[in-house]
């Protein structure tokens, strides 16, 4: 909590308007306790003052000095000197970010990830922009939202704590500086940071997680079993979007398949953030199946036993020419730094995009055809639940089995089939695309795969599910999926949402109007069991009656007293809610993975509160559902609040795990179309405004490919190591791909794919390509 004296006196009269009364109180009691709660907290990022150590420093590095509204741009000509300083502007509430919309400037250390050069409104952000990657995965660690952190202008000038949350500076300076902010360019916000005072002389920490990084390259190389080590499990899977333990299997079966890996660093740096440190490093990955080049970021923290573990990793593709040193043997890592005795067992934290692998080629050769690209021939493994998932939900998932085991009795070429591995990372390719203004005008995500795709309105906060992340049932991604054990009636699908209307509960007596805004004072509850099975039953009902789009949903709040109920939050009006809802049910179709619902009794109302997952065409989102119930002289249960909090849940891997053979299904469709030149079969994958390599829409594919066809056919097309990702829009696939055609033409490279589910199947809405070196000869 900041102390009310360093709030600027422009930032008052938002606090006092926005909050009513309640936020009056609030301001009264920060004024009262601001010194006691801030050393009572721990030291996150707020206030955070920046050091900048002489070790591992970046040639180029930013800085913004919140406090001063200063920015810095600093370069490393040894020593580290300062090249810019100019004035700019950041958010307009002092302290770190925490949440999407609160109008402050992140505190921690960033990157540049691109350039936005039109589209954007000049007044505002002055017609160019540079990403930051927040938030990070320290950031999604701690429970940080938002997104849209950039480093823009302003068309008219700027002025002191003006932003959303960015941060801003004048047109002539972004015109000077803005060339130098190439991507993977190191930014650190901070409240204070000294330039007088920097680089400070490095205590031996840097050069110890240069150290690791090296070290942590060298167990990955080998193959050994002391890679692990290197990881936090539980911290990496709530930092990441898959389990440690389907990274970790993904990485073992990898280990056992591949001939050879080797890693190259080239230029390990080393920043200290707020409660951790990023390492970094230009990283070139060759193994017996692939070779790739990009950046490699690791995040560092302190365990409860002092030593530093992983708590995050970032991997971003880009061409460095590393590749081409490698293959004409110039390529020449970093010298090793001195090795600490206990390097071996320093045991990070778990990260979240990992570095793209996938089968080698001649393991794929080795199976049938049908087995290259067939999902019954095992071609896609499944990622495992997380071990978070609740029991009823995870019982019904496939289980993850053991290598061995799971190649018993098996053919060779079911064997070589099986090791085509599905994991949830990042593409192996860049991702091209439109991209969205900054978040914080909360406008949408960051870019994903969907070029042009208008983004989800905003949703209310109350009830109103906000795009996160997909779900989908077994057979199709348009089913409900209701926890084991639940009473839940048979609802059918409707066609299209009729109008709502909340109807009071039957046995409630009618009440003049000025009597509904109280509680009428009922017996005690209690968790009995009765009482949950009750309260199940209802939540079921409830999760049927919505997965089904069914108008009847209204009846389950209570009219007379929704949002009116002494212990409840406030929200929106039920009316609000209903037509929120029934905007939602126009929707073609909707898809609905839940959890098991945890109770409790607050005062006289029961609460139900569980994890859930909702797709739908516009999007999806996945967070923690809320509902508070109240107990009529009936004895039934009506909605009395309601509310919907957006977060990671783990439920993408339920859902991947429950699409993944559909999907690959239409993928193989696709290939064997492809081969055999069946332009109808092969356009029908499409959805009709696809975008493939530069041709729009599905009419343009169809030109191109008839006038090819027309003088070459294909002869081969052949996919292997397939990667199903969840994608704010509906599923990525990343494959190697090896094509041959009837001039003698080959080439080989990893294809892209971005599809969307239409209500029966899934479609390819876009593909991009990236060629590969060619493969050695023997």
């Amino acid at each position: 909590m900041t102390c009310l004296r360093s709030l600027p006196v422009r930032n008052w009269w938002p606090l006092r308007v926005e909050g009513a009364g309640c936020r009056l109180w609030g301001v009264a009691l920060a004024l009262l306790f601001c010194g006691a709660m801030t050393l009572a907290r721990p030291a996150l990022a707020d206030n955070w003052q920046a050091t900048l150590y002489n070790e591992g420093l970046p040639t180029h590095l930013v800085a913004v000095d919140k406090a001063r509204q200063t920015f810095l741009f600093f370069e490393k000509k040894s020593p580290l000197k300062l090249k810019y300083t100019f004035p700019c502007t950041t958010g307009q509430l002092p302290g770190d970010k925490q949440v999407l919309n609160d109008l402050r400037t992140p505190e921690g250390v960033y990157f540049v990830e691109y350039k936005i050069a039109s589209g954007l409104d000049f007044k505002e952000y002055g017609g160019i922009a540079y990403t930051l990657n927040y938030p990070n995965p320290v950031d999604k660690l701690r429970g940080k939202t938002g997104h849209g952190i950039w480093i823009h202008s302003k068309g008219f000038g700027i002025e002191p704590l003006s932003t959303r949350g960015c941060v801003a500076i004048g047109l002539d300076e972004i015109g000077e500086v803005g060339p130098q902010l190439t991507p993977g360019t190191a930014v650190v916000l901070a409240e204070r940071l000294d330039e007088k005072s920097v680089p400070r002389v490095d205590d031996g920490t840097a050069r110890q997680l240069r150290r690791l990084m090296q070290a942590w390259s060298s167990a990955w190389a080998a193959r050994s079993r002391k890679f692990f080590d290197f990881y936090d499990a539980e911290a990496y899977s709530r930092a990441m979007p898959e389990s440690f333990v389907a990274f970790r299997q993904n990485k073992e079966r990898l280990f056992n398949i591949l001939r050879f890996i080797k890693i190259y660093n080239r230029k390990i740096h080393v920043l200290e953030g707020p409660g951790y440190w990023v390492t970094w490093s230009e990283q070139l990955y060759t193994a017996s199946n692939l070779s790739t080049e990009g950046i490699r970021r690791l995040y560092w923290q302190r365990g409860k036993d002092d030593k530093f573990r992983i708590v995050g990793m970032e991997w971003t593709p880009r061409d460095l020419g590393m590749r081409a040193d490698f293959q004409k043997g110039r390529l020449v890592a970093e010298a090793p730094l001195q090795v600490v005795s206990d390097a071996g067992s320093e045991a990070p934290r778990p990260p979240r995009l990992d570095m793209p692998e996938s089968a080698p080629e001649e393991a794929v050769a080795a199976a049938s055809p049908a087995a290259v690209a067939s999902p019954a021939a095992s071609d896609v493994e499944k990622a495992p639940v997380l071990q978070s998932v609740d029991q009823s939900v995870a019982a019904s998932a496939p289980k993850p089995t053991d290598t061995a085991a799971d190649n018993a009795g098996k053919s060779s070429g079911e064997k070589a089939a099986a090791r085509t591995l599905l994991a949830l990372s990042e593409p192996l390719v860049p991702l091209r695309q439109t991209v969205p203004p900054p978040a914080e005008v909360n406008w949408g995500a960051r870019p994903g795969m969907a070029a042009g795709k208008a983004a989800q309105p905003a949703l209310p906060p109350q009830e109103a599910p906000q795009a996160v992340q997909p779900s989908a049932s077994q057979s199709a991604p348009g089913a409900a999926v209701v926890p084991t054990g639940a009473a839940a009636p048979s609802v059918p699908t409707s066609p299209a949402a009729p109008a709502m209307q909340p109807q009071a509960a039957p046995a409630a007596p009618a009440q003049p109007q000025a009597a509904q805004t109280q509680s009428v004072q009922l017996p005690t509850l209690e968790l009995s069991a009765g009482t949950r099975q009750a309260l199940a039953a209802a939540v079921a009902d409830w999760n049927t009656a919505f997965a089904a789009r069914a108008a009847r949903i209204a009846d389950f709040y209570d009219q007379a007293r929704y949002n009116r109920e002494p212990g409840a939050p406030r929200g929106h009006s039920l009316r609000t809610t209903l037509r929120e809802l029934e905007r939602r049910f126009a929707a073609p179709w909707l898809t609905v993975i839940n959890r098991k619902p945890d109770m409790e009794i607050k005062g006289g109302l029961a609460v139900t509160s569980w994890e859930q997952l909702v797709a739908a065409p516009e999007g999806f989102a996945e967070g923690v559902r809320t509902l508070w119930w109240r107990r009529g002289e009936d004895g039934g249960f009506r909605i009395v609040a309601a509310q919907f909090r957006p977060g990671p849940t783990g439920l993408a891997a339920d859902y991947l795990d429950r699409v993944s053979d559909q999907a690959s299904a239409a993928l193989e469709t696709w290939r064997k179309a492809w081969e055999a030149a069946q332009l109808d079969a092969y356009m029908d994958a499409y959805t009709s405004d696809a975008v493939q390599q530069g041709r729009r829409g599905a009419a343009n594919i169809r030109r191109q490919k008839e006038q090819l066809w027309a003088r070459v056919k294909p002869t081969l097309v052949r996919i292997s190591g397939l990667r199903l990702v969840v994608d704010r829009a509906g599923l990525r696939a990343d494959m190697t791909q090896v094509y041959a055609d009837s001039a003698g033409h080959s080439d080989r490279g990893t294809k892209t794919l971005q599809l969307r589910f239409d209500g029966k199947r899934w479609r390819i809405a876009r593909e991009d390509w990236a060629a590969l070196p060619p493969a050695p000869q023997p």
